[in-house]
């Protein structure tokens, strides 16, 4: 009789072990989830997703990623990346900006301040702030940041003609120049375009503007960059004159 009582003590006991339920921790005496692991975790087989009290979940294929499904099973995903996608850069930031305020030159007959690579901006350079970015931040040392500025120079007056140039500066250092010059009848105009590939800029914060100066506006002319002019016959909108600008960061992927 006492055998058969303690195998039906162990039987209940057994029972209630089993049928118990919470949170299971694992080096943590507050587990928040029904599995909660403080400490690596190490799998030496398959691991399954999707699966219930019936059927096996699936272990995905080789290649595969877990992808997150919000508050449903995760799932895995097949992801057809190229050749050699893991060795190249991918974009890590973008920023897009246009303004229709830009620099205005009054001709003087004289010739511009000349300039050199890695200069700092100088006082006779009309920054284009609209188009400018104060603080943008590279996180790798391998990297490229590419640059690309659309503007529009117009020249109105007796002379109608006008020389200029125009610079990408990093952190207030002239890193990039494209130099024009417009000539014809007043209200002639000219598309500059500027593409700049930067490679391998220090990792922190740098800052990015877009400047322009006269070299040699004659007596009588008016030389705008990026905006229009005002009160003229034969000149473009506002919208037309203005400037585009582009910044992309390209870094590793890993």
């Amino acid at each position: 009789m006492k055998k058969y009582i303690l195998i039906l003590l162990f039987a209940i006991q057994s029972g209630l072990f089993f049928a118990q339920t919470g949170n299971v921790g694992v080096a943590t005496v507050n587990p928040r989830t029904n599995l909660d692991v403080n400490g690596t975790t190490n799998v030496n087989n398959e691991i399954n997703l999707g699966g219930s009290d019936s059927a096996v979940g699936s272990p995905g294929t080789v290649g595969d990623l877990v992808s997150a499904n919000g508050a449903t099973n995760p799932q895995w995903k097949k992801f057809d990346l190229p050749n050699g996608y893991l060795d190249g850069l991918i974009l890590t930031a973008s920023y897009l900006k246009s303004t229709n305020v830009g620099a205005s030159f009054n001709g003087t007959g004289s010739n511009g301040v000349s300039y050199n690579e890695n200069q700092a901006l100088p006082a006779d350079w009309i920054e284009i702030t609209g188009v400018s970015e104060t603080s943008f931040r590279i996180n790798k040392t391998t990297n490229i940041v590419n640059i690309f500025v659309q503007t529009v120079a117009q020249v109105t007056g007796a002379n109608a003609t006008g020389s200029f140039g125009c610079g990408i500066y990093i952190d207030n250092q002239l890193r990039f120049t494209r130099t024009g010059i417009v000539t014809g009848a007043t209200g002639s105009y000219k598309i500059l375009t500027l593409n700049a590939s930067i490679p391998d800029l220090p990792v922190g914060i740098h800052s990015y503007k877009f400047a322009c100066a006269q070299r040699n506006v004659p007596v009588g002319s008016v030389l705008t960059v990026g905006q229009a002019q005002t009160g003229v016959v034969n000149t473009l909108s506002a919208t037309m004159a203005g400037t585009s600008s582009s910044l992309k960061i390209l870094e590793p992927i890993q």
